[in-house]
């Protein structure tokens, strides 16, 4: 059997996009991890498979390169919503995840803005029991700099550091280390910021399950979120990544960030 996909990505975030709806693939682990290979297979960050929804227009399954289900994906997001925008003539839609929904629009300079609720900020589920504090979180025996990790829900659980130089930090050297600590009952995304102005950041990610990204659209608004909660940068910023740069802003309780995904190329994998 031959499975279609498209193969996009946001930012160097890189996907591999399956419609769900009418087929019903079952795609096992052992599966996942062969199409995941960037040697011997596809190559990706996540995959996502495109599902019906009761209550939105989509809904977005996630699984991360090592076959684990992901809740939370904003880049994803955004190239799902990509896709659905060129087959309807809306220039809204929503997504819905097991987390949390997105709202994605549609731009008049071709852009395209996710906006979700930020939700409730309890790490009780993703502290093992002896761990309690949320807040400088002290990770200096990994790497001096790493002194103040801030906690972060976004739909899924970060860490943020806030560093002098993104330069002095080799997240393929400590990155797994931090994911794996013992202080998470599941592991941790992790974020490094550079502060550069009140309206800059730069910063670097190493995603849970995917390892060193390029991007992580929750890892972008996690580091805003947690710079912008303790006066680090104003409401509306500009996030400078490896390949790029995106725009997020904060109004209440609602976080929006913008960027314009990509589709790399549309091909089949055989299924056996």
């Amino acid at each position: 059997m031959n499975i279609p996909f498209v193969k996009m990505h946001a930012n160097g975030n890189d996907f591999v996009i399956i419609d769900n709806r009418t087929k019903n693939y079952n795609l096992k682990k052992n599966i996942i991890l062969k199409l995941a290979h960037r040697n011997t297979g596809i190559g990706f960050d996540q995959l996502v498979l495109l599902e019906s929804s009761k209550n939105e227009d989509i809904f977005m399954k996630i699984f991360n390169s090592d076959g684990k289900e992901a809740k939370m994906c904003g880049n994803a997001g955004l190239c799902v919503a990509s896709l659905l925008f060129a087959s309807k003539n809306k220039s809204s839609i929503k997504i819905e995840t097991i987390s949390n929904n997105i709202n994605a629009k549609l731009n008049k300079s071709g852009e395209i803005s996710i906006t979700i609720r930020v939700p409730s900020q309890v790490f009780t589920n993703i502290l093992t029991k002896c761990f309690a504090k949320t807040k400088n979180i002290d990770f200096s025996g990994i790497h001096k700099s790493l002194n103040s990790g801030i906690l972060v829900n976004m739909g899924n659980p970060h860490i943020v550091f806030v560093v002098d130089k993104l330069i002095n930090i080799d997240l393929y050297k400590y990155g797994r280390k931090i994911e794996n600590n013992e202080m998470f009952t599941d592991g941790i995304n992790t974020e490094i910021v550079e502060i550069v102005s009140r309206k800059k950041l730069k910063v670097k990610f190493w995603e849970r399950g995917a390892g060193h990204t390029l991007s992580c659209g929750s890892g972008i608004l996690s580091a805003f979120y947690a710079c912008h909660n303790n006066n680090l940068c104003d409401p509306e910023v500009e996030i400078e990544i490896p390949i790029g740069t995106v725009r997020t802003y904060i109004k209440n309780s609602e976080i929006t960030m913008s960027s314009k995904p990509e589709v790399c190329y549309m091909g089949e994998f055989i299924y056996e």
